[in-house]
């Protein structure tokens, strides 16, 4: 490494991670900080600081972070008369200060909507640019478009090609983002090219192709970069052109990244995996050499109750970040290091997940400001954006020997997994003196949370989040679609299919969770109830029209297909600011909607593991994240058990999360709007879910033979009996285990 500094950090960052290695131990093995006997201190780190913003930004957007010559700067927009309007503030010695320019002043946009997107580039040839994207009062279509400062005006320098619209999509061409280089010219990177700019008229010198998903473009001054904020299953990629060209590809990373490339070489990428420093080494795996400066629970990366929208390096080294928070408002933090800062974690407890959940990480990091000598380290099987890929038997395979040797997790996460066979085991702590001293303050829902006490009043785990089944439907009511006997029996009497045509397969993952905990009983078959919902079915696919096969570019209908083809569709509700986008729908096509079965799909299943030496601080951890404090922020993973949360959260502001976007109607493409939904209705959802009674359950050998038998059934080649004795003797053995 360049300096002597970043070499100490990485050897304290070595010897932290030795010392965290003993997770599950006590003694010796565990980082200690202090001056008694037996203890060690770890002197210099990189901390989290929040920079105050200026007073006068109080009701504006701050849009934008970067940096001219050396100093950070932030470009806000607020409204007056009626108009969107700029401001431009610069950081100094004795904090922000108002530089706005006469020619920012004398612009006063007619955006129509609270959706625009804006830059504000400051190039080291001289002269800025600033960029908007917005739909024009009184207009419909979204348009991008270019202003140059000129002798303290605002000259507007929009490229033609974008006052046009474009023939491959038919609409105007919006570039997700600009950069200016240092001779004069910009580059925008547009959804099919990159076009570079003439920075004084706009005019478009050279147009070029992208072969990567891209949504970023940033410059280091001499050359272009190219990144994206959500990377592929294997991680990010980070492309550079110009005095020569380069891929970089980050194995790391989860959720949103962010990037800077630095003048000097240094490359910065932030997110919810911590804030690295790297540079380019052709030799090194994916490109690059990275140091990890400070751990995302370190940080406002890993709260999941704001956003990332930009990162810039000041000429003095420190990072910046500026953050949008839920609630509204932004905040703006900086990262440095502090040769006197103590690491001071004494504990460091491991916490195993299948999947990504906003809400452990949100929780996590939050319990680490609450005890900063408590490390909670969340370790993900799989990313939470590739769940399809998931792998349960080298799932099982890792997570069994973890539980067999030293690295057992001290947390786990029991969704998708054999729940009772680790229970049976031993391998889960009983918690029932945790949860149910809560149940009884009426501080849970104990509709969601009690159903997991066992016999011997034991229970091993209890979901953090829920979710449920959601009908949304047209021309039926909401009673016809609440449960299988009643669809099936509406259904039976229709000639238009609602759902449109399903397979075999996908009419079994559709309905089949409602079921299958109703199908066995005592380890056997309950022949008469498998019977009733085969029948449910046969009546359902009727309506629908069952498929042989789909094409692989085709998808059935889902709640978006309502305003077209389909009467019904099924959504899994995961929260407030989730049902939004189907609640809208409903709204558009005047329907209704029902909790399919009454059931909830539990998330989140916690538990804690028999192995641990940390007990006491994961129970105090899992408490925690039962809490409304920890359960209050909405991050569209599911509702809260929490209920004072969920009251708080039905009737939160979420004008944030409103949208808006085109939909295919009757007719060709609308505009629709995504809003916030009215008090009347959050009411009526926490209903729904205060009265959701029983979950969803999943077994892959039932899905499997239900798969396999059905298409006799189905297209009516086979009887009800005879598929009823399939399945027994498909699962005989199954159950009999």
């Amino acid at each position: 490494m360049r300096e002597k500094r970043y070499t100490a950090i990485l050897l304290c960052m070595a010897a932290v991670a030795g010392a965290l290695a003993g997770c599950g131990k006590d003694g010796a093995g565990d980082m200690q900080a202090g001056t008694g006997e037996g203890e060690e201190v770890f002197k210099g780190r990189y901390v989290e600081q929040e920079a105050e913003l200026p007073e006068q930004l109080e009701g504006w957007t701050v849009e934008q972070i970067f940096t001219a010559g050396d100093r950070v700067r932030l470009l806000a927009s607020g409204q007056e008369a009626g108009k969107t309007v700029f401001r431009e503030w610069e950081l100094q010695e004795e904090g922000f200060a108002d530089i706005t320019g006469d020619w920012m002043l004398s612009l006063a946009l007619p955006v129509s909507g609270n959706w625009m997107e804006t830059q504000l580039l400051c190039g080291e040839s001289g002269g800025s640019v600033l960029y908007a994207a917005y739909t024009t009062e009184g207009e419909e279509d979204y348009k991008a478009h270019l202003w140059r400062e000129e002798s303290g005006e605002a000259r507007e320098i929009t490229p033609r090609e974008w006052t046009v619209p474009r023939e491959e999509w038919g609409a105007y061409e919006t570039p997700f983002g600009i950069a200016a280089l240092d001779n004069g010219t910009l580059a925008a990177l547009s959804p099919l090219c990159l076009e570079i700019l003439d920075g004084s008229d706009g005019s478009v010198l050279e147009t070029g192709e992208i072969e990567g998903q891209y949504d970023r473009v940033m410059s280091d001054g001499k050359n272009i970069w190219f990144g994206s904020g959500y990377g592929d299953s294997s991680g990010y990629v980070l492309e550079k052109r110009g005095e020569d060209s380069s891929r970089i590809r980050l194995s790391w990373g989860s959720g949103g990244l962010w990037f800077w490339p630095g003048r000097d070489g240094d490359l910065v990428a932030a997110g919810r995996e911590g804030i690295f420093r790297g540079r380019e080494e052709p030799s090194a795996e994916g490109g690059a050499e990275w140091e990890k400066l400070i751990e995302a629970a370190e940080t406002d990366f890993s709260l999941s109750d704001r956003w990332c929208t930009g990162l810039a390096v000041a000429g003095d080294g420190r990072i910046y970040a500026l953050f949008r928070k839920s609630e509204g408002g932004s905040v703006l933090k900086y990262y440095e290091y502090d040769a006197d800062a103590v690491v001071k974690v004494t504990e460091n407890l491991k916490l195993y997940t299948v999947r990504e959940s906003n809400l452990l990480t949100q929780a996590a990091a939050m319990y680490h400001r609450e005890h900063p000598d408590v490390m909670i380290s969340i370790e993900y099987a799989y990313p939470k954006y590739y769940y399809d890929e998931t792998d349960y038997n080298e799932v099982y395979q890792k997570l069994n020997t973890m539980l067999m040797g030293d690295a057992a997790p001290d947390i786990l996460v029991m969704d998708h997994l054999n729940l009772d066979s680790y229970a049976e085991k031993g391998l889960l702590e009983n918690i029932d003196d945790l949860v149910r001293p809560a149940e009884e303050k009426g501080e849970l829902l104990t509709n969601i949370t009690s159903g997991y006490v066992q016999e011997d009043g034991c229970r091993y785990v209890v979901p953090l989040e829920f979710a449920f089944g959601m009908a949304v439907g047209r021309d039926i009511t909401a009673a016809d679609m609440a449960s299988m006997e009643t669809l099936a029996d509406f259904l039976g009497g229709e000639d238009f299919s609602y759902m449109g045509p399903l397979t075999v397969a996908e009419l079994v993952d559709r309905f089949y969770p409602y079921f299958c905990g109703s199908i066995i009983s005592d380890k056997k078959l309950d022949r008469a109830a498998l019977g009733k919902y085969l029948e449910y079915l046969k009546r359902i696919g009727d309506n629908c029209g069952i498929l042989e096969r789909r094409d692989q570019d085709e998808k059935a209908f889902n709640v978006w297909r309502l305003a077209s083809e389909a009467k019904l569709a099924f959504e899994e509700a995961e929260g407030f600011n989730n049902i939004m986008a189907p609640l809208a729908i409903m709204d558009y096509i005047q329907g209704d909607f029902s909790a399919f079965e009454n059931c909830f799909v539990p998330m989140v299943q916690t538990g804690i593991c028999a192995k641990s030496s940390h007990k006491d601080t994961a129970r105090d951890f899992l408490q925690f994240a039962l809490s409304e404090t920890a359960q209050m922020t909405d991050s569209y993973g599911g509702f809260p058990v929490n209920a004072a949360a969920l009251e708080k959260a039905a009737h939160s502001d979420r004008t944030d999360a409103e949208a808006e976007t085109d939909i295919l109607a009757e007719g060709g493409y609308v505009e629709f709007k995504i809003r916030d939904f009215s008090p009347e209705m959050a009411d009526r959802l926490v209903a729904v879910c205060k009265g959701l009674n029983r979950p969803v359950k999943e077994d892959e050998k039932i899905r499997e033979v239900l798969i396999e038998i059905l298409g006799g059934y189905l297209n009516g080649t086979q009887s009800l009996e005879d598929m009823v004795q399939m399945a027994e003797d498909g699962l005989k053995m199954y159950l009999a285990e």
